[in-house]
């Protein structure tokens, strides 16, 4: 359950990063000032989709830890279904595993992006201001 909290913490805290749009995750002082609007717009988008992935996968794990309890056998793992949602008959132990690992995915494939991006925005602009010098 601890991970399962830290999971919703960091959702909130990256949706609060993106409605309030500035701050100290929004700094980068080795970014050209002709990129920094452009590298702030990408950085609030960033933090609001990763944040509503990030509620989604804490909702996905959250549910599978209260529907599926674990037992540890000498044979094995035992997972026992605890109840089922009559709306949603399709969610079984597996599904749930794969749509959490999809959304952790996608969170960390996007983040990655984000920060390499901005490692070549740096470059490029640490390459344009050494030109200039000379």
């Amino acid at each position: 359950m601890f991970l399962d909290s830290f999971q919703l913490i960091v959702a909130v805290y990256l949706l609060y990063l993106a409605f309030k749009g500035k701050g100290q995750m929004y700094n980068f002082f080795d970014i050209p000032k002709s990129e920094q609007p452009r590298t702030h717009k990408l950085l609030r988008t960033a933090y609001l989709i990763c944040g509503l992935l990030a509620l989604l996968d804490a909702g996905a794990n959250m549910l599978q830890n209260s529907m599926y309890t674990q037992q540890l056998l000498e044979s094995g793992t035992e997972i026992k279904q605890n109840f089922t949602i009559a709306a949603l008959p399709f969610l079984n132990y597996g599904r749930l595993s794969i749509i959490s690992t999809v959304l952790t995915c996608l969170i960390i494939a996007i983040l990655v992006s984000v920060f390499v991006y901005l490692r070549i925005v740096s470059n490029k602009g640490a390459k344009g201001f050494g030109n200039q010098n000379k």
